[in-house]
């Protein structure tokens, strides 16, 4: 059970430098200086990175949940280039690396969840079922994330076009923050943003279609572990409906999916905050019982 709200007084935050081959990736982590009952790993999306969670670290940490978010190569403060996404298995072995890391430092007895944002669900989907991950995760929650978008808006000859593409053109992806949230302050701070990643080369859009081919295409099966695809009521830059039939196929009868009261797409930059936060904090802690029952 998650205990009453308590100000978050005696919540530790470190950044923890991960050395990869030709950077070196930022790995933002909140956890409290009591013990850590549970582990949430975040992959953010397209624009955002570590810095948009500075109010959700510190109460999934009150939760006594170590909550774990990796700049991506080239995001946030992490080396790489901007605006250019590597190929798909350097990509994969970043997350790798990282999430190796992550339960080295958490041991085996502590429940980890993935949690997957926007585009951010798509690389985790790709990770689940690249072979070379072997990290033993309990649960995994793709949030406001169309999985598979690419393969559901392209045709064939537009797939095969994107497949080729090399191009260092930059792409925009025309996010609004109006898209994202009603509140003044994240809309002030999304426009704001200097990290922000907002556009990508058109060669990048090709490495995002090979990884949704890993999940699209699957050679591996999942483990039979929890998951879960969380949004709101409805999102102006998603398809709902095309990316739970996207997740169902992946997870099957282990998949659950879950609503909550909004239209808007950032669901942290919402008033569902910090019930968000309390269910995924409390779906984590779960897998931990389930093991030691």
């Amino acid at each position: 059970m998650i205990e009453t709200k308590r100000p978050p007084q005696n919540i530790r935050r470190e950044i923890v430098g991960i050395p990869v081959e030709g950077a070196e990736l930022a790995l933002h982590l909140w956890r409290p200086r009591g013990q850590v009952k549970g582990a949430v790993f975040y992959f953010h999306g397209l624009q955002s990175h570590a810095g948009w969670l500075w109010e959700v670290g510190p109460q999934f940490a009150d939760n006594d949940i170590a909550f774990y978010v990796l700049d991506r190569r080239g995001s946030g403060i992490s080396g790489g280039t901007r605006h250019d996404l590597p190929d798909v298995d350097t990509v994969i072995r970043d997350y790798v690396t990282a999430l190796e890391h992550v339960r080295e430092t958490v041991g085996e007895s502590v429940p980890l969840s993935l949690f997957g944002h926007c585009l951010g669900g798509s690389f985790m989907a790709a990770l689940m079922h690249h072979p070379d991950f072997t990290t033993r995760y309990d649960a995994a929650v793709f949030c406001s994330a169309w999985l598979g978008k690419l393969h559901a808006t392209l045709d064939d000859e537009q797939l095969r076009t994107l497949a080729a593409e090399t191009g260092q053109e930059p792409w925009d992806a025309g996010l609004r923050a109006q898209d994202f949230t009603d509140e003044a302050r994240h809309r002030h701070f999304i426009d704001h943003d200097d990290l922000a990643v907002r556009e990508l080369t058109r060669r990048s859009r090709g490495v995002l279609l090979d990884l949704e081919r890993l999940y699209m295409r699957p050679e591996r099966t999942l483990p039979a572990v929890p998951a879960a695809y969380v949004s709101g009521i409805s999102d102006p830059i998603i398809d709902l409906d095309d990316a739970r039939r996207t997740f169902l196929g992946m997870t099957g009868s282990h998949g659950a999916l879950l609503q909550f009261a909004t239209d808007k797409h950032y669901l942290f930059y919402t008033d569902v905050r910090a019930r968000l936060v309390d269910w995924a904090s409390t779906f984590t802690l779960l897998q931990g019982l389930d093991r030691h029952a």
